[in-house]
């Protein structure tokens, strides 16, 4: 009997996995070759100087998150990474933003976080979490941020059909 059930049970919790894994509201695909969001520009100059610390704010639109010590960084989707300290599990603390467009995607090691900044991949010092600074950044590493709804840039927005210098750091819905 139980080398029967072991299987089946297997089965079902995959099948469960893959049914639970639909598109989200976000990730409607797009059947014409259009997309329903808009680009956020940003010149590259401004880019290349966008990434700064601010104050604490409310959690919008989180993704990825990754603990650190007494620390917890939560990616908001485009925008940055929220800073909380975690030193009392039961009452975490959000003290502080860094404002990094175009963030999706974060990894740290030995007390450096890195990120992406649109197309860049940007190395962090967090030493000291209230006054994180840039160590060094390597453009063009990453392809350009595609709309929520596609998985390729549309040719409307491709860097020839829009403003010189400027890169995606984000998409708005149309």
């Amino acid at each position: 009997m139980q080398k029967v059930f072991k299987p089946i049970l297997a089965a079902l919790l995959l099948g469960m996995v893959l049914v639970s894994c639909g598109p989200g509201e976000f990730d409607e695909p797009a059947v014409d070759g259009t997309s329903a969001y808009s680009p956020v520009l940003m010149k590259r100059s401004e880019l290349e100087q966008s990434v700064k610390m601010d104050a604490a704010r409310t959690l919008k639109d989180p993704g990825k998150i990754y603990t650190y010590g007494n620390y917890i960084f939560i990616s908001e989707r485009f925008e940055g990474v929220h800073v909380v300290d975690n030193t009392d599990p039961s009452n975490p603390v959000n003290i502080a933003f860094v404002v990094i467009p175009g963030c999706v995607d974060m990894a740290v090691k030995n007390n450096v976080m890195y990120v992406d900044n649109a197309v860049d991949l940007v190395s962090l010092s967090i030493e000291n979490v209230t006054d994180i600074k840039v160590l060094s950044r390597n453009a063009n590493v990453f392809p350009e941020l595609p709309p929520p709804d596609m998985n390729i840039v549309p040719e409307a927005y491709t860097s020839s059909n829009r403003p010189e210098n400027t890169i995606i750091i984000g998409w708005k819905k149309s």
